[in-house]
């Protein structure tokens, strides 16, 4: 079934709507909305299983890995008899050396990035423990987002901790902020900080669709900005 996608001329009018015209920023998830990651997340947590000689992931602990921190997830798919063992196999692979390079940047994520910078606000808010510099500079993402919301500065999604941290350093009011985020993680955290949220490619959390191309949030952003807000950001 295909997914129920939003153009530019919808997603224009989905964003004025909830931010009541352009928003002031734009918080993206990480995976899976900034980095296509999901296969390179799942080769890893896969790995881990077939070294404890346990089957491939299930299409469920696939979705709650994607959407988890590391350790939430490793904990969740190891059942409590193998954790001790988990570790010791976590602690002999390096997924900055064998995972990490398979993950690329989003299909037009990083010439939007380009056209919103000095316009917009760009932040991210990441169920993701460690720093995220060397893949954004692998990725020509370095340089866009301030802040990099990661567990080391907050409480995971779907905690709104994260999301209001970044709304207290823009001085912006929930309704100036987009999140664009792809799970239900995502949506309860920018719910519970009351910021409205846009589904990437995943319609099945959003009633009026989702943005399956970056190249129209692009420019329905822009759209708003020229007809809301016509000076740039200082």
């Amino acid at each position: 079934m295909e997914q129920q996608c939003l153009e530019t001329a919808l997603l224009t009018e989905f964003i004025e709507e909830q931010c009541k015209g352009a928003p002031k920023g734009i918080i993206f998830d990480c995976d899976g909305v900034l980095i296509d990651s999901c296969e390179a997340n799942m080769l890893f947590y896969n790995t881990v299983r077939r070294k404890l000689g346990l089957p491939d992931l299930t299409p469920e602990q696939r979705e709650y890995c994607q959407m988890s921190t590391a350790a939430q997830a490793l904990e969740y798919i190891t059942p409590m008899p193998l954790r001790s063992a988990m570790a010791e196999v976590v602690r002999g692979m390096s997924y900055a050396r064998d995972i990490e390079p398979m993950i690329q940047a989003s299909e037009h994520v990083v010439a939007m990035l380009r056209a919103l910078k000095g316009k917009f606000h760009l932040g991210v808010h990441t169920n993701r423990t460690g720093p995220l510099d060397y893949m954004f500079s692998r990725l020509e993402m370095n340089g866009f987002f301030d802040p990099v919301m990661t567990v080391m500065y907050c409480e995971p999604k779907p905690s709104p901790d994260g999301a209001l941290k970044i709304l207290s350093m823009w001085n912006a009011k929930p309704h100036e902020v987009l999140f664009v985020g792809d799970s239900l993680m995502d949506m309860k955290a920018a719910k519970a900080a009351e910021i409205p949220f846009l589904s990437y490619r995943n319609d099945k959390i959003m009633e009026k669709g989702t943005c399956c191309d970056f190249s129209h949030l692009e420019k329905a952003l822009l759209t708003l900005k020229q007809e809301n807000e016509p000076c740039d950001l200082k």
